[in-house]
């Protein structure tokens, strides 16, 4: 196991840091030292750890960290051959990167997820959950990723399973008479035609989804209909990282399109 288990999940999580200044990447991995790892203080062997795990050019850390030392306002305070991040400094880190564990495992399938969807515009909605996620924007995140996990089941209908979803239709509701019922061919037929509940309906109803994905799918439908409308109803941090999880593990990763 890595001597700095975490480092890199944290490091795949901010865009750009290896374009960092060795300042920044100083100053990044002494707050890790402490919010991470727990230590009170650390040495220039801790932070030149960090630069081996990445494989990252090592500066002189020893010359980085006696500069912003002396510095004023100081950075780093010294005790002896040990050193410790300043507080409000690293109550500016804590805020920013403080994220948990589940935080960073999600933002990390979001952007392996990125390299799978088919097409320019869907990666484009990835990329922007991705980044509503890591600024805490929980309702923007969730209305997103809906549309992309709405946007797969359709594919997912669309490639193997048309025929029958069309069949079941006028089974599943009275609502539309013979010569009314809705013609499936394409996506966009699925919104000029129904409404996402009747095609989640239709689908359980056609055996296409099991009933735990039915319940699943209806569950988040409500969660992005209460983010989507005008509400009191906080759509927090935690609520989104859930709502992804359970959407990339059961409809994007097991419904193969």
């Amino acid at each position: 196991m890595s001597i700095n288990a975490g480092l890199e999940a944290r490091i795949n999580s901010i865009d750009g840091f290896s374009s960092w200044k060795h300042a920044e990447k100083i100053r990044f991995f002494a707050w890790f030292q402490h919010a991470v790892k727990g230590k009170q203080r650390f040495t220039t062997t801790d932070i030149a750890a960090c630069y081996d795990e990445l494989h990252y050019d090592k500066p002189n850390i020893s010359q980085f960290l006696s500069a912003m030392e002396k510095r004023k306002p100081k950075v780093f305070l010294r005790s002896g051959d040990s050193y410790s991040l300043e507080g409000k400094i690293r109550e500016t880190f804590d805020r920013e990167y403080g994220t948990h564990d589940i935080t960073l495992n999600i933002r990390q399938q979001v952007k392996d997820l990125i390299n799978c969807v088919p097409n320019i515009a869907e990666k484009e909605f990835m990329k922007e959950a991705e980044i509503c996620l890591r600024h805490d924007a929980g309702r923007a995140t969730i209305i997103l990723v809906w549309s992309i996990v709405f946007y797969h089941l359709c594919q997912f209908i669309l490639m193997d399973h048309l025929a029958k979803f069309d069949a079941r239709i006028p089974v599943y509701s009275k609502k539309w008479k013979v010569t009314d019922l809705p013609i499936i061919q394409k996506y966009d037929d699925f919104g000029d035609e129904m409404s996402e509940r009747e095609v989640i309906e239709v689908c359980n109803s056609a055996g296409i989804i099991s009933g735990d994905l039915h319940k699943i799918l209806v569950k988040h439908l409500g969660t992005r209909n209460s983010a989507a409308h005008p509400s009191s109803v906080r759509i927090g941090q935690l609520q989104a990282e859930a709502f992804i999880d359970d959407l990339v593990k059961n409809v994007i990763l097991a419904l193969p399109i």
